[in-house]
């Protein structure tokens, strides 16, 4: 009995990995291919597949918030990043200012 509780949880596992996997798929495809213009078409003669579309509307919400969020934070780190090396540059001996200005500029 045990062996049969533990062959069905790992097919429930199994089973729970799979969907997730093609819900990934979907969302994944349906934001490069659609980007934000994706929209769930909802119908009542087709409730399933109604849900279906906005399960993966919510989820190329998410991907395209996190996209953005992802580029705000790069554009953070890339402009600090430039604010350190002119530091650096500046409170650095002049050898080391004309090797940065001979190699960058």
């Amino acid at each position: 009995m045990l062996m049969m509780q533990m062959i069905l949880w790992f097919a429930v596992k199994v089973a729970i990995a799979a969907v997730g996997l093609i819900y990934a798929g979907l969302v994944l495809t349906s934001y490069s291919l659609e980007g934000r213009r994706f929209q769930p078409r909802l119908r009542i003669s087709e409730p399933a597949r109604s849900g279906e579309r906005l399960l993966v509307w919510w989820g190329v919400r998410l991907v395209d918030f996190l996209v953005r969020f992802g580029q705000a934070i790069a554009q953070v780190l890339f402009d600090a990043s430039a604010e350190v090396m002119t530091w650096v540059i500046d409170n650095s001996s002049q050898e080391i200012r004309q090797k940065v200005r001979s190699r960058f500029l």
